[in-house]
């Protein structure tokens, strides 16, 4: 069974979330996402470094994360991904698409940034989303379902 270590960032600003409309080859369409990226394929760089990482690579946004929504776990046929998904908000920075080329050099294709608020957040369907996972995870963001970055911890071996 394949397993990966996944992170997610919801970037958060008041009341509004920042999604990524995004194309992956399993869907036909791009639909809408949130920072993510696969943790250890970037070196020996904590879990909280690569969250901050991705949403820089991303949105082109400084972030500091603020709290955790947790792990969240799911399985399929022959693969299993644990995901720990943050909150963060801006330090400095303007949401930018990263130029294609760095794009294609980290197998990515997001074709816009937008700013969501809550209400527009809660009319979107499962359907809407890249994946059911990221969905369930904005549900949890719009629930207030937070806890703190320390719930997340990262040891030695």
């Amino acid at each position: 069974m394949s397993h990966k270590i996944k992170i997610g960032v919801i970037i958060s600003d008041q009341n509004r979330v920042l999604l990524l409309y995004e194309k992956i080859e399993k869907n036909p369409v791009p639909l809408w996402n949130i920072v993510k990226g696969t943790y250890g394929d970037s070196g020996l760089e904590t879990i909280f470094a690569a969250a901050v990482r991705e949403a820089k690579e991303e949105t082109g946004l400084e972030v500091e994360l603020t709290d955790s929504l947790g792990c969240y776990v799911s399985q399929a046929d022959d693969e299993a991904r644990v995901q720990f998904t943050f909150v963060a908000k801006i330090i400095s920075g303007n949401p930018v698409l990263a130029i294609k080329s760095e794009q294609i050099i980290r197998n990515e294709n997001i074709i816009e940034l937008k700013w969501f608020d809550k209400s527009e957040l809660e009319q979107m369907k499962a359907s809407d989303f890249i994946s059911n996972r990221t969905y369930v995870m904005i549900s949890d963001w719009l629930k207030e379902e937070k806890y703190p970055i320390s719930a997340v911890k990262q040891v030695k071996m």
